[in-house]
């Protein structure tokens, strides 16, 4: 008796020390991150919707020991985050103050929602390789008022500005060309616009271009030639112009931004022919073709050029200067039948712009009522070829000639259609996965135009599709000479022991093992496995393209 009452006050005890246990563990839950100073940011206001929603953040250097990577993030208090720019990679955060340049808009950053009003913070998060995130991070707190952020935690009453970015030469500039900069701030009030360049190409340089004070009539001026190529033929730039109040507790920033394109040698030409009016054109007709000319201030001379439909080499049927992006020729005297027509630029200053050659228009048909259809041929290849094991998937391709012709092509199975492809540019593809056994497949072009090209179809190209080795996978229940063929139950082979048995025997040791996991727990606390952020679980390492909102 003495025995069960001291086993029972035994019992009683444990279970008030576990349940002692648990309130401790839930009132000692995660705290929230202390701060490990000052996130430093380029500009102290902004509009949610400017890009980048600042230049740069900067903080002291990371703690030591974590400075394999380092983000920046914006998000609620306490979070969650979203990034603001690409994680830092490569290491050495912790032995250097850290500087991460912002890459997006703050509303960009929330997936395309506007930031509701009120506290945010700005945050840098460091990381280490074994250990990952650091419990704490640099903040700084900003406040939402309407479509303006500003750091502090409230608003003040800060009159908005606006600012404007012209620059000249624009669009595109050949690498070297001085460029002009100017920024129009309202109202014309003191401060400096900070110029800046950027590029998500590593052929580029972001950077600061310069800073200009505004003048009394409200503008800032940069000339500069320093948008450098590094290692390519082109490079897309974003020029932004920031515009900082002498004083910001009265006014409040603002930024614009203009894209332009910096080139190697000659700037590229395009053509784009048209023709008007639209094939078949009646017997006598006289077609207009059009060839529009990018970029439009490219000075020089067009060549219109035909051919026989089907005829190898094009023959020059005129020049005509461009004269504001365009050239245009009207064609006479053309007889009945059917002609390739296209255009090529030849560029008055070829040290300035490219000689281009247009599209080609094939098929135009004079007089097509009274003309005999074209032959086609059409040509079938497999990919892969020769015989195939069960389940690979086969491409087939049809090749139709001329590649003028346009139509569709139905590709067969003996007498059974696996589907059908719009013919582009002479070809059509479909893929299909065949069913084991001997297949004869061929693929039939039905014209779109029946009075011009007539139907074709391909010889029959035979493939064997082949089973599966039945011992080729050790894996496969179905390769189990055991196994119940129906995926039921049975024996284990040559064993005699029923898979209940074995199953029971498995609980057995997964319970076991769970018990030593739960003892060694106790013993020894296990660090956390690594998350980065915005990175798929696993991974180990950042991952921009994951996340909440784009790195791009």
């Amino acid at each position: 008796m003495s025995r069960r009452i001291l086993a029972a006050l035994v019992t009683s005890a444990l279970s008030l020390c576990a349940v002692v246990a648990g309130v401790v563990l839930v009132a000692a839950g995660p705290a929230q991150a202390a701060s490990l100073g000052e996130v430093r940011l380029s500009q102290t206001s902004g509009n949610v919707d400017d890009t980048p929603m600042f230049a740069t953040a900067g903080s002291a250097a990371c703690p030591t020991g974590y400075g394999e990577n380092a983000g920046l993030r914006v998000g609620r208090p306490g979070g969650p985050y979203s990034n603001l720019g690409r994680p830092l990679g490569g290491g050495g955060f912790d032995t250097a103050p850290v500087s991460i340049e912002a890459n997006r808009s703050f509303t960009t950053a929330l997936g395309g929602a506007a930031p509701a009003a009120g506290e945010w913070w700005v945050i840098v998060e460091c990381f280490s390789l074994t250990e990952g995130r650091h419990p704490d991070q640099f903040q700084t707190t900003i406040h939402v008022c309407g479509t303006q952020w500003r750091v502090g935690t409230s608003c003040s009453s800060v009159a908005a500005t606006q600012t404007t970015l012209t620059v000249e030469p624009a669009d595109r500039i050949a690498a070297g060309t001085p460029v002009t900069l100017t920024a129009a701030v309202t109202p014309a009030v003191p401060g400096t616009v900070v110029f800046r360049r950027a590029t998500e190409s590593t052929s580029g340089s972001s950077g600061e271009l310069g800073a200009v004070p505004v003048s009394e009539t409200g503008t800032a001026v940069l000339e500069t030639g320093d948008l450098p190529l590094v290692g390519a033929t082109q490079v897309d730039y974003t020029l932004t112009a920031t515009f900082n109040p002498t004083d910001p507790d009265a006014y409040a920033v603002s930024t614009a931004s203009r894209p332009l394109t910096v080139y190697v040698g000659a700037e590229p030409v395009t053509v784009d022919l048209t023709v008007d009016p639209a094939s078949p054109a009646p017997s006598g007709g006289q077609p207009v073709l059009t060839a529009t000319v990018d970029p439009a201030a490219a000075a020089g001379t067009v060549t219109f050029e035909r051919r026989d439909s089907g005829e190898a080499a094009f023959a020059p049927v005129r020049d005509v200067p461009v004269a504001d992006g365009r050239a245009t020729l009207t064609m006479t005297g053309l007889a009945d039948g059917a002609y390739d027509l296209q255009a090529t630029f030849r560029p008055a200053d070829p040290d300035r712009y490219t000689q281009a050659v247009s599209n080609s228009v094939n098929g135009y048909r004079i007089g097509a009522d009274g003309l005999p259809a074209t032959d086609t041929t059409t040509t079938l290849t497999v990919t892969p070829d020769g015989s195939q094991p069960a389940d690979t998937p086969l491409t087939l391709t049809a090749t139709v000639a001329p590649n003028s012709a346009t139509g569709t092509v139905r590709f067969l199975d003996g007498q059974t259609e696996l589907g059908t492809a719009a013919v582009a540019q002479g070809t059509a593809a479909f893929t299909a996965t065949l069913a084991v056994g001997t297949h004869s497949l061929k693929a039939v072009f039905t014209p779109a135009d029946a009075t011009a090209y007539r139907p074709s179809e391909s010889a029959v190209r035979t493939v064997e599709i082949t089973a599966h080795d039945p011992g080729g996978d050790p894996d496969d229940p179905g390769d189990d000479p055991g196994g119940d063929p129906d995926g039921g139950g049975g024996m284990l082979p040559r064993t005699g022991i029923s898979l209940i048995a074995f199953g029971m025997a498995g609980l057995s040791l997964v319970g076991a093992g769970s018990g030593a996991m739960l003892l060694t727990r106790r013993r020894r606390p296990e660090p956390a496995p690594v998350t980065w952020p915005d990175s798929p679980a696993g991974t180990g390492a950042p991952d921009p393209s994951v996340g909440n909102g784009p790195d791009r």
